[in-house]
């Protein structure tokens, strides 16, 4: 499985192969330095000295272009030639994603809450698990080693799951993903200014589904997929736009990541164990480094402490606001549903000009008129029934799968793909996350 899920990177990138193998060795022998070591103390330094490398690799990839850019500015500026900044270093796809992995299992041998793995194969393939090394979701150690012990995948279940699953994912990815993103999205958050108020509007609802069925669909053939090969994946998504409010935005959204985050940022800061001031500050700093994580740009700061902002109000309403009136509910569904989206605005934007451009074009109401595209109006409509049936749908697909032999199945499916791939566009744009 390990040479399946290298050669599986390698198509993408061979040249970091060798990083995500390093990266591999590192934890495997410092987690044995943690597990071999009686004081406290030596075990504390092992385990900072593997999640500062970890984080460190992470940085240098990932931020390097940002800093030696916003250098070349600076020099540029007070008359320095910044030819010596010329090197431009490429992420490594994946690269966020399996050092949070590597990470999790060092902090967890640490605490005791999983036994060191001593077969060095089988914690690179945790690490390089080729249906969840590009974009997730992020499998715990302990919940992949059981059933990699158990033999994966000596026993496939919920064959039909799986496959709805992979369906699923296909078409959120290539008829409602890609085609809002190739007609209507890309244009109108790269140049603002040529569109109508109206157009912008809907182009900001178009991401916010964009992002959901490029990431769940993502997610869903990922999980589909480690399925087939007899591995169970954590569910990445719950109708996040069906939440009620921020808090519970960031329970159904990218829920590994969420509850990552929680496990080893916002709990080891203390959580909500030291007074109502520390709590909101543990939110802002989890928020905060869940956007350094997400992106290099200060747009992804912004959009990650209105969230963290939003999390404490929604924090503080809770405490205050009785939940249980419907009514209320309504509300709070509505305004949360449309600030997410808005917020989306800092995520999707080049950088935070191009928010701000795209926020005045949204409130400009001396701007152009232009037609629409019903097609998309039509498409962004059905995209909101789907999150509020998506589970129903689910169901149906299964129940069609299992009346059928194995034979009809497969005739189905096939019909199933083809339908897809005619539905979508002639581009399919690579997935978001990708770049993370």
């Amino acid at each position: 499985m390990l040479v399946i899920s290298y050669l599986f990177y390698a198509t993408w990138d061979i040249r970091f192969l060798a990083l995500i193998f390093l990266v591999s060795i590192f934890n495997y022998l410092g987690t044995f330095f943690i597990d071999w070591t009686i004081n406290k103390s030596y075990r504390k330094f092992w385990l900072t000295l593997i999640i500062g490398v970890d984080v460190l690799v992470l940085v240098f990839f990932k931020y390097f272009n940002f800093f030696r850019e916003n250098a070349d500015i600076l020099l540029n500026k007070i008359g320095f030639s910044s030819n010596a900044l010329l090197l431009h270093i490429i992420l490594p796809i994946g690269l966020s994603f399996y050092i949070l992995r590597a990470i999790s299992y060092s902090v967890d041998v640490f605490n005791k809450k999983i036994s060191l793995e001593k077969s060095f194969l089988d914690l690179a393939i945790y690490i390089s698990f080729f249906p969840q090394l590009l974009s997730g979701p992020i499998l715990r150690a302990k919940d992949f080693f059981i059933q990699l012990k158990d033999g994966g995948a000596k026993t496939i279940e919920n064959l039909e799951e799986n496959f709805t699953l992979i369906l699923i994912g296909l078409f959120k990815k290539i008829v409602i993903a890609s085609y809002l993103t190739v007609n209507i999205v890309d244009d109108v958050f790269t140049v603002p200014q040529n569109h109508s108020q109206l157009v912008v509007l809907l182009a900001i609802y178009a991401f916010a589904i964009v992002i959901y069925c490029d990431f769940s669909g993502y997610s869903d053939m990922a999980i589909g997929i480690a399925g087939l090969m007899g591995f169970k994946s954590p569910n990445n998504f719950a109708s996040p736009y069906l939440a009620v409010d921020f808090q519970d935005f960031w329970r159904r959204w990218h829920i590994t990541l969420s509850n990552w985050l929680r496990d080893y940022i916002y709990i080891p800061l203390g959580g909500n164990r030291k007074g109502e001031a520390r709590t909101y500050l543990n939110l802002m700093a989890t928020m905060f480094i869940s956007g350094l994580w997400h992106g290099t740009g200060i747009q992804f700061v912004v959009w990650s402490l209105f969230h963290g902002l939003a999390l404490i109000i929604s924090r503080f309403k809770a405490e205050i606001m009785n939940q249980g009136v419907t009514l209320e509910k309504i509300i709070s569904w509505f305004i949360t549903l449309n600030a997410v989206c808005f917020l989306w605005i800092f995520f999707r934007a080049q950088n935070l000009q191009n928010a701000f451009d795209i926020i005045k074009q949204l409130f400009n109401w001396q701007s152009l008129r232009e037609p629409i595209n019903v097609y998309i109006i039509i498409l962004i409509f059905l995209s909101f029934l789907l999150f509020i049936f998506e589970q129903e749908i689910k169901e149906i697909l299964i129940s069609i799968q299992k009346r059928l032999s194995l034979f009809s199945m497969i005739i189905f499916l096939t019909i199933i793909v083809i339908l897809i791939i005619k539905l979508g566009p002639n581009i399919v744009p690579p997935f978001i996350y990708f770049k993370f």
